[in-house]
């Protein structure tokens, strides 16, 4: 792990339900607002356990300590009158988002150390709203695969279960929320990369509509249009309030407060090439009859996604060979394996081929969006399986055999980057051992973000997940391997 600079001397604060380490946005503020704790001793006490927890999960590679605690000291001193938002609220984001005082390696040995020289947009964004950035999260070289062994520094576990994945590529930041670190996570979604560690590390993780979390100023539709920024966070009201920041302003906080209407949704399972494993299909029924207790009408139905494989795959790779096309020798000679092989299959492919994959995959969007003028919603598992064991998943290195296994692995994520479409992935149960937890996707029309957040904030109200306790349910098993208590 890089660290910008020291901790500050952190403390826990008594006499509170919430510890700040695993207080909600409201909570904090709450507590902020009566008087009962200060904006550094939010700070310090995320810092706190980031110093305990993070050396044995690997989840934060740089910590900017001293220069948040300075900006907590400072915030302390902003009158209630002026706060924003997310006033006083430590988040990280991932490191391939631009930052000013830390570097952006993109998990690459062949940016280590890389400065910027600018920050991302959505980084300005969360600064006016009040949130404090504590650090930087692990994610694979150039957040390549839907897991989290970075290049550059190592591999991150799972908290509820080490010796399984805890997806990725925005794995450090559900890791990390998910053990108390800090309140909320800026990752990045390619093909699932936020709602696959956020159903694995039993967190809440949106892909947003494409557009409206930009990536200005480095990109605007990075990997042709794949690759989406979004909020990750432990409760549904976090991720809104941060995705309503994140995205300039917006009504997703607001429709988590609003009663739900007539929701029409449809739901499906199917693993086309693969398997449901049995703990998720039971975590899936249960969360099917949370729906219909909150008075969602449902439907098994799906859209027809057979071919959306073959139209992600070129466009995916044609996205590394511009990754690579814009690295200089030196640095292509430094890229590690993984990236090199996405690179060299995206340099075969011809402009036309190109062309015609987009094409398609205009055409197959379109077709696909309809399925949305009957139903407001999609319902699946956010993976089909518990997540794998990280010494056997992919099983084999060899490319095509890899990427199907992966593919499988995205059958209910990859679309809807295909498509645009918001998606958000809560958790919903723990497998039937009682460790690793299970997580549900709910997908939205084009721009339906806010009707998303609805949904999901009914089901979190029915079905509560409790951090302290699930966390106390995999106590053993941690402390088992990382030898050190998460508690």
């Amino acid at each position: 792990m890089e660290r910008a600079d020291g901790p500050g001397d952190g403390r826990r604060v008594p006499g509170i339900e919430a510890t700040p380490e695993f207080a909600s946005v409201d909570q904090i503020h709450e507590l902020i607002g009566r008087r009962e704790i200060s904006v550094v001793d939010v700070v310090r006490a995320s810092l706190e356990r980031l110093d305990r927890v993070n050396p044995s999960l690997g989840a934060v590679v740089a910590v900017r300590a001293e220069a948040a605690l300075t900006e907590a000291k400072a915030a302390d001193r902003i009158p209630v009158e002026n706060r924003g938002a997310l006033f006083g609220v430590p988040y990280t984001v991932k490191d391939v988002t631009e930052t000013l005082d830390l570097p952006t390696t993109y998990g690459s040995v062949a940016f280590e150390g890389h400065r910027t020289g600018f920050e991302a947009d959505v980084v300005t964004l969360l600064r006016a709203a009040g949130a404090i950035l504590i650090g930087k999260t692990n994610t694979p070289e150039l957040a390549c695969e839907p897991v989290t062994r970075s290049e550059l520094f190592g591999e991150t576990l799972n908290p509820f279960a080490p010796e399984r994945t805890p997806g990725g590529s925005s794995g450090g930041a559900a890791a990390g929320l998910a053990t108390g670190m800090f309140t909320l996570a800026q990752g990045t979604d390619g093909g699932g990369s936020i709602r696959i560690p956020a159903s694995c590390c039993g967190v809440v993780g949106v892909k947003p509509t494409r557009g409206r979390v930009s990536f200005a100023p480095a990109a605007y539709e990075p990997w042709g249009g794949l690759l989406h920024s979004g909020p990750m966070a432990r409760s549904v009201r976090d991720a809104a309030s941060m995705l309503d920041v994140m995205s300039g302003g917006g009504d997703c906080r607001a429709a988590c407060e609003m009663p739900l209407g007539r929701i029409r949704a449809a739901y499906a399972s199917a693993v086309p090439g693969g398997h449901l494993d049995p703990d998720v299909a039971a975590a899936f029924a249960d969360a099917l009859g949370v729906l219909t207790s909150v008075g969602v009408e449902l439907c098994e139905d799906a859209p027809d996604l057979a071919v959306v494989p073959e139209l992600f795959a070129p466009i995916a790779e044609v996205a590394f060979a511009g990754i690579g096309n814009d690295l200089t020798d030196e640095q292509l000679a430094r890229i590690g394996p993984k990236c090199l092989q996405l690179m060299t299959r995206g340099w075969r492919i011809t402009a036309a081929e190109y062309y015609a994959t987009l094409q398609a995959a205009h055409r197959e969007t379109a077709r696909i969006q309809r399925f949305w003028e009957t139903y407001d919603v999609l319902v699946t598992p956010t993976v089909p399986w518990v997540p794998p064991r990280r010494d056997a998943f992919p099983s084999i290195e060899a490319y095509d055999a890899k990427w199907a296994e992966y593919g499988v692995w995205e059958t209910f994520t990859s679309p809807w980057n295909l498509t645009g479409q918001p998606a958000i992935s809560l958790p919903c149960r723990k497998t039937g051992d009682g460790h690793v937890p299970i997580g549900l996707q709910l997908v939205g029309r084009l721009g339906g973000d806010a009707d998303l957040f609805a949904i999901a904030a009914s089901f979190e109200a029915a079905a509560p997940w409790d951090y302290r306790h699930a966390l106390a349910a995999s106590g053993e098993a941690q402390r088992a391997f990382l030898k050190s208590d998460l508690q």
